[in-house]
């Protein structure tokens, strides 16, 4: 009681400096991490779309085996440097260099790496991967839930793109990915099929998780994960299984028609179905939602 009573007494101006400094040595240490650190020529890489469950696996995935993990190359996305590696303006290597800690961990989680499986296999040659699917409809929504963005709009409003942050207007965007749609769920839907893509085209060497079979035995499914990845289980993760990794999306028990209306959701399936049949995933009226 007493110390609460005399951190009320600490002027504002105060507290923001002591605030400021932290957070400058916090980014001096991370700089410093980052100039000694050295790549792992062997990681584990978890790739997937975003809000596909990717950091929930990675995270315990880590936890179980006691392997150093990734959640988010933070510094990346702060600065959204995906697009000009993708064009050849920034190389590859470069990026693993502005990386270096990132890619020194033993297990690295980062969707938007999804994009640059290649590049990965080339620079990484004894990677290994696991990407994780979730089904379309509940994938997109739990997207636009983190940002409160209506999935039944024609079109989005400019402020609802003034909400999107650090690496997301690129993903709301995906033109130079060569993706394109009418309105922004198409648009979704089609990135959902460029990132199912690249599992699809290399499943001979990467490991599927699906997000449905992981929510039903969270425990059971990475261990199984960590088995094919010849990761030894040490740590009991039965009080971590639902921690939150990542904010949580909006209410699960609306539907899929209340929730993007019935146009969208047609686009959705109309977009997906083909790839969403490989993964048996059903469509609307295949099921009841």
């Amino acid at each position: 009681m007493q110390i609460n009573k005399l951190k009320q007494l600490i002027p504002q101006p105060i507290k923001r400096l002591k605030y400021n400094g932290q957070k400058q040595l916090k980014k001096l240490q991370t700089e410093w991490e980052t100039i000694s650190a050295k790549v792992n020529p062997k990681p584990i890489i978890v790739l997937g779309n975003q809000k596909s469950g990717t950091s929930a696996i990675a995270a315990l995935l880590g936890e179980m085996t006691g392997q150093a993990f990734l959640i988010d190359m933070m510094k990346s996305n702060d600065r959204n440097i995906y697009e000009p590696v993708k064009k050849g303006e920034i190389s590859f290597r470069d990026f693993i260099k502005l990386n270096k800690l990132e890619f020194s961990k033993n297990i690295i989680k980062e969707p938007n790496l999804t994009l640059f499986y290649d590049e990965l296999v080339e620079h990484f040659p004894e990677a290994k991967f696991a990407f994780v699917i979730r089904d379309p409809r509940n994938n997109i929504r739990s997207m636009l839930d983190l940002f409160e963005i209506p999935g039944n709009l024609n079109q989005m409003e400019q402020e609802h793109y003034n909400r999107l942050v650090r690496s997301w207007p690129s993903i709301f965007d995906g033109t130079w990915l060569g993706i394109k749609g009418e309105n922004y769920i198409e648009i979704l839907a089609e990135r959902w099929n460029y990132t199912a893509n690249v599992y699809l085209q290399n499943r001979d060497q990467i490991l599927l998780v699906k997000y449905e079979d992981f929510v039903k035995d969270k425990i059971g499914e990475i261990a199984r994960l960590a088995e094919k990845l010849g990761l030894q289980p040490v740590k009991d993760i039965s009080d971590k299984v639902d921690v939150q990794f990542q904010p949580a999306g909006g209410n699960k028990n609306v539907k899929w028609k209340q929730f993007f209306g019935e146009d969208n959701l047609a686009r959705i399936e109309g977009i997906c179905g083909e790839k969403m049949k490989q993964f048996n995933y059903l469509q609307s009226h295949e099921m009841s939602n």
